[in-house]
This record gives structure tokens, C-alpha cells and sequence, in this order.
């Protein structure tokens, strides 16, 4: 067997039954199941990934999954010592919830933090894994059986069989194979599985997360058993470099948690189709009912109030309102008993105007943060990505589309709390990338990147939105929004997305100005050599005023092309960003 922090798969056939063991009331098998779970996530990502294809065929389950675990792996590992197990329940699914990514990240959060609540109410550990799955379950608008959801059911309902008088770890262990068997059934539950061939990938990523549960009770198990042993021969107990907070020994090569190989080899249909070939049936009937169709963004949002009993039914409205503009909605969070209540908001939608609008009204007593846009064809595209810091909502599909991972600073009608390095990091991991472009926000990468998942974050100026447009632009061959992982083979050596932007951006010069001034100032400042306009305009602009731009611009530069968007801010301003063709090498003698 191997280390669970290994990096390595083993051919096991999963967790086996223990003696009983100390369970999530102790704060080492806490801190080191928040450990091993992330660990497994990250090692696996990539597989739950290429059998992704519910709710949307986007390549990105497992690296959600892992996202989100990690912020709450991180919050456990900086809590004070002496952290109740409890406490450190509370802390992680906090921490999850503010770092959720994706339709599954938000469904585990809702799912940790189930756990957290009947862990402060004192329950057993069949209690907070059948509070875990109810909590999952209400979080979603429109559950669908053979997924994550039926995963948690299936773990709960074996942590209640066990009996009331069964351990911690019998109890999880049989929690964990029934997650197993119904990661394995999922394929025959849902028809968009049985299309693909594929199991679902969220029920995977819970059997890891169980799984991890397993090792770190075991873990705890022998721990206490060691030390007791010790102590009776007098040898004082494990040595100190061994034992996790709380005097649990950490988990160090017992078993490996991860077994995805036979589960993947048990889901794959023989001549089974590509998952991403099933990406046509995904966006058709059942798995998207509401209307999000093939070009729908994912929005999600944070949204903090005030706690009490109003707090009870934000979730529920959030929910509502949200259905009608999309699919996959998925709310989490309430009254955590600080004073203050977090919600995090997950939808696909075609409708972003809405949605925001939606997020501004739930957000009248509070604020929103986290504002994050992604187009869901872009998702894992390949080196490069990009992140885009605006506060014009207007554009913030526009940029999604092109490729962007868009987090909206403002312009939506409420709050929005200012934009921290968090943020953008966990924004750069959400591109899929090895390589990030950031533009929008050059202040927040200073002093940050410490747990940085990307190779290389690149801050490139940009001190407007025309200059973000532009960027975007420049890198439209690059970022094949809808195309299969992998940069395209564009021959010769690697493209550097740096250096294109670079270079069309020092072509640009941009001028703000009002609706009355824009064509006089377009007038002067384009010329023969000018290639391309980018034309920013407020909701309070005159109708005619696109128009009379590219007139002014036929007679000044004919061959010319002119790129007119909305920003969604209120008012009559006009952003004019003029590029002029990059002056051609000089012939050598």
C-alpha cells in the first residue's frame, strides 16, 4: 500500500472494514482527512475531469473539486491547535463555501457544511453524514439522480444502517462503499452517463472524499492503538514528529485512499464514445431544462448579510430567482451563528443581465464578492488562460466568450467588495491553464502568488477595459473557446500570449470622452494607418451613435473596422480605443 500523499493509484478494491475509531469530533482525524482529501483530489483531478459531462460537458469537475477543498484544507491547517474537532468541521466548510468553484465545488460545500452543523449540534457520525446529503440535496434547484447528490444519499443511508451502536469507522467505511456502489450505478441512472459511457464525475470526487475519511479514522485507530502499546511498555507513545494536532498520528502509508482506476475501468462502455462528444446531448433535454443552452455563462457569486430569521429564506429566493434564468442553480450557506450569513449562488445562464440583477436585488442589505463570469465552452482550453478584472457588467460576457475567466468588480447595483489576491488566484486556477494572463487588476498580484496554482501569473497593463477588449482580441487564435484541451499544433515553436498582447496593445491608444464629443474626437484621431476602433459606450449613448462612428471612420481610415460594445454603465461615456498597424521591420541592407 501507499502513502495517501503519494501521488501514486493502487489496483485495492477500497476502504476495509476497522475496529472502531475515533471520529470527526477529534480535530487530528479532521485535520488529516481535510489533508487526504485534498491530496486525492489534486492527484486526480484530471481523471474526474475527462468524464465530466453532467451538468455540462466543461472539463473542469475534478479541478472544481479539488479548488474548492483546498481553500478549506488551508483553513484547517492555519486554525489555533487547540481547534475542536467541531470548530475545525466549521472553519472547513466555511472556507469551502468562499472558495467553491463550479456547479460540484458549491454541492460539496453545502455538503462539508452539513456536516459542520450536526457536528455543533452533537451528532454521531451517521447524523452528519445524513445531515451532509439533506443539505446537498436542498441546495440545488433541480437535483438529478446519478450524481453527486445520489452518491451522498446512498453514504448517509449506510452510515444509518451501520446501527447506533457501530464506531466512527465502520460507520464511514460502509458510507464510503455505498458512495462507491452508487458512483458505479450512476451511468444507468442518467441518460447523459449512458451516452457518453462515463460514470458521473461529482460521485467520484465524493468517493474520494470518503475514501480519505476512511484512511484518516484508520489513521486515528492505530495511532491510539500504537500509543497505548507504547505507553505500556514505557516508551512514551509515537514520536512527536508523527502526531497530528490533537495527538491523532497522522495517516503514513496504511492504505491508499484512491482507487478511480477500477472505478473508471467499471464505468467505461466497450467502444464507448468521447465524454466530449456528448457534449450536444448535455445541453439538450433533461440535463439543461430550464434553457441555458450551448453558449450559457456560469455566474457565481458570495453574497453576505445579516443573519436572523429573514436569513432562513435568502437561499430559497436565491433559488427561485434564479431558475428563471438558468440552469444548474445551486445556493449554499445561511446563519453560521457569526452575526453574519454567507451564501454562495452558482447558475448557467444566457441571460447574465438578469442574473446580475437578480445578485444586486438579493444583495440590498448586504454585498457580493467573488463576482466571477466564465463562458463554459472555455473551460480548460489549454497553456494560456486569462483573467479579466472589470466593473462594466455589459462586458463582462463579452470577455467571458472570448475566452476569460471575468471577475465583475462592480456595476451591478450593489456592493461588490473589492477584489483581493485570493481572488484572483483562485480565478487563474479556474482558467484550466498552466499560464495566466491577468489583466485589469496589476495591484493584486504584488506580495501574493504564496499558493499560487498555476505555473506563471503575468500581469499585463491594462488601465482600461478597451485595453482588456483589445488583449482579448489579439489572442482570439489562441483561445479556442469550445475546442478540445490542448493548444492547437500551430507549428514552429510555442506561441508566447504574452508577447501578442504586448504587441497589440502598444499599438493602442485610448481616449474617454462623452456621447457629444465622440465623433469629433474619432475624427481626429484616426488616421490612414489606423486598423481597428474599439468603441465602449454607456446605456445612455443616443441610438444613432454607432452609426455616425463608422462613418467617420470609413472616411478616415476605409479599410478600418470598427468594434462597438456595451458596458452596462449608466451614463453617456464613450471609451475609443484606435489601434494603428505595428510599423513593418526594416529590410536590412
Amino acid at each position: 500500500m501507499t502513502d495517501v500523499d503519494s501521488g501514486s493509484r493502487t489496483a485495492e478494491p477500497g476502504p476495509q472494514a476497522y475496529p472502531p475509531g475515533a471520529g470527526l469530533d477529534d480535530p487530528g482525524v479532521v485535520r488529516a482527512w481535510a489533508r487526504g482529501a485534498t491530496a486525492a483530489l489534486r492527484r486526480e483531478r484530471e481523471a474526474i475531469d475527462r468524464v465530466n459531462v453532467f451538468p455540462v460537458a466543461d472539463a473542469d469537475t475534478g479541478t472544481n473539486l479539488y479548488l474548492t477543498l483546498r481553500e478549506g484544507d488551508r483553513a484547517v491547517a492555519a486554525a489555533p491547535a487547540e481547534a475542536t474537532g467541531p470548530r475545525l468541521l466549521a472553519t472547513l466548510a466555511r472556507a469551502a463555501l468562499l472558495g467553491a468553484r463550479g456547479n460540484s465545488g458549491v454541492i460539496l460545500s453545502e455538503w462539508l457544511r452539513g456536516l459542520a452543523v450536526a457536528a455543533r449540534r452533537g451528532g454521531t457520525t451517521a447524523d452528519l453524514l445524513t445531515r451532509a446529503a439533506a443539505s446537498a440535496r436542498s441546495a440545488v434547484a433541480v437535483p438529478a439522480e446519478g450524481t453527486i447528490l445520489s452518491a451522498a444519499d446512498a453514504a448517509g443511508a449506510a452510515a444509518r444502517a451501520a446501527g447506533p451502536d457501530a464506531g466512527p469507522l465502520p460507520v464511514v467505511t460502509a458510507a464510503a462503499a455505498a458512495a462507491r456502489a452508487s458512483a458505479r450505478a450512476s451511468r444507468e441512472e442518467l441518460d447523459v452517463l449512458r451516452t457518453a459511457g462515463v460514470l458521473d464525475a461529482g460521485a467520484l470526487g465524493l468517493v474520494l472524499v470518503l475514501d480519505a475519511l476512511v484512511v484518516a479514522a484508520a489513521g486515528a485507530s492505530a495511532g491510539a492503538s500504537a500509543g497505548a502499546e507504547a505507553r505500556e511498555a514505557g516508551a512514551g507513545g509515537p514520536a512527536s514528529g508523527d502526531l497530528g494536532a490533537g495527538g491523532v498520528s497522522v495517516v503514513r502509508g496504511s492504505m491508499d485512499a484512491v482507487t478511480l482506476d477500477q472505478l473508471l475501468d467499471a464505468g467505461a462502455l466497450p467502444s464507448a464514445p468521447d465524454p466530449a462528444d456528448a457534449a450536444s446531448s448535455v445541453t439538450d433535454g433533461e440535463a439543461e431544462p430550464h434553457g441555458a443552452g450551448s453558449d450559457a455563462l456560469e455566474l457565481m457569486f458570495v453574497l453576505t448579510g445579516p443573519a436572523g430569521e429573514q436569513a432562513d429564506t435568502v437561499a430559497a429566493g436565491l433559488r427561485g430567482a434564479l431558475a428563471e434564468v438558468g440552469d444548474s442553480v445551486v445556493v449554499v450557506g445561511g446563519d453560521a451563528g457569526t452575526g453574519t450569513a454567507v451564501w454562495q449562488a452558482h447558475v448557467h445562464t444566457d441571460h447574465l443581465d438578469r442574473a446580475l440583477v437578480i445578485a444586486a436585488d438579493a444583495a440590498r442589505a448586504g454585498t457580493l464578492a467573488q463576482v466571477h463570469v466564465r463562458h463554459l465552452a472555455a473551460a480548460g482550453q489549454h497553456e494560456w488562460g486569462v483573467v479579466a478584472a472589470t466593473s462594466a457588467p455589459g462586458l463582462a460576457g463579452e470577455l467571458a466568450r472570448a475566452g476569460a475567466v471575468v471577475l465583475l468588480t462592480g456595476g451591478v447595483g450593489a456592493t461588490v467588495e473589492a477584489l483581493v489576491a485570493d481572488d484572483v488566484e483562485r480565478a487563474a486556477a479556474s482558467t484550466g491553464a498552466r499560464r495566466v494572463l491577468l489583466l485589469g487588476a496589476p495591484e493584486l498580484t504584488a506580495g501574493g502568488g504564496a499558493h499560487l496554482d498555476v505555473d506563471e501569473l503575468i500581469t499585463v497593463p491594462s488601465a482600461t477595459d478597451v485595453h482588456a477588449v483589445v488583449a482579448l482580441a489579439a489572442l482570439g487564435t489562441l483561445l479556442p473557446v469550445g475546442l478540445p484541451v490542448g493548444l492547437p499544433d500551430l507549428g514552429g515553436d510555442p506561441v508566447d500570449a504574452h508577447a501578442v498582447v504586448g504587441e497589440a496593445l502598444a499599438g493602442l491608444t485610448v481616449h474617454g470622452t462623452s456621447a457629444a464629443a465622440a465623433v469629433d474626437l474619432l475624427e481626429e484621431a484616426a488616421g490612414p494607418e489606423t486598423t481597428v476602433v474599439t468603441a465602449l459606450l454607456d446605456a445612455g449613448v443616443p441610438a444613432e451613435l454607432p452609426d455616425q462612428l463608422a462613418a467617420v471612420l470609413a472616411g478616415r481610415a476605409p479599410d478600418a473596422e470598427i468594434v462597438v460594445l456595451a458596458t452596462g454603465h449608466p451614463g453617456d461615456g464613450v471609451q475609443l480605443g484606435v489601434e494603428i498597424a505595428a510599423p513593418e521591420p526594416e529590410a536590412d541592407a
